[in-house]
């Protein structure tokens, strides 16, 4: 039994330390990327029976990021629901709903991300804004 050693030590010690930062490298780096990496958003829109199309543009300090448009033949349907991948921040919806004549009018809604749930924006009988 007299010639064991121990694995207790200097390099022990250095490897330990190391393996501390690294872990806590680690843990910074995915705090900040979960910070500004994009995620689903669920968004509906609530619309009166007339609107027969709706356009978004979602914009970031003016630019716009993404945009969907849906068309509702017939009317069918008041909610219209879907899911958009965003980075975290603050949004502008430029929303136009567009009428079976082809006649659209504006609206815009603020969405903060992440939102909690379904953000959900009211746009039945909204003033209206011709464009």
């Amino acid at each position: 039994m007299s010639g064991t050693t121990t694995n207790i030590g200097p390099s022990s010690t250095k490897r330990r330390i190391a393996t501390l930062i690294a872990i806590i490298g680690l843990l910074v780096v995915g705090n900040h990327l979960a910070g500004i990496w994009p995620r689903d958003v669920e968004v509906a829109y609530t619309v009166d029976a007339e609107v027969t199309g709706i356009a978004v543009d979602y914009l970031q300090k003016g630019d716009a990021v993404t945009s969907v448009r849906f068309t509702r033949p017939d009317g069918n349907g008041t909610l219209l629901r879907h899911t958009v991948r965003l980075q975290p921040g603050e949004y502008v919806a430029r929303i136009i709903l567009y009428s079976s004549d082809g006649s659209g009018v504006e609206h815009e809604r603020r969405l903060r991300v992440p939102a909690a749930g379904l953000s959900r924006f009211d746009l039945k009988e909204a003033p209206k804004r011709s464009q």
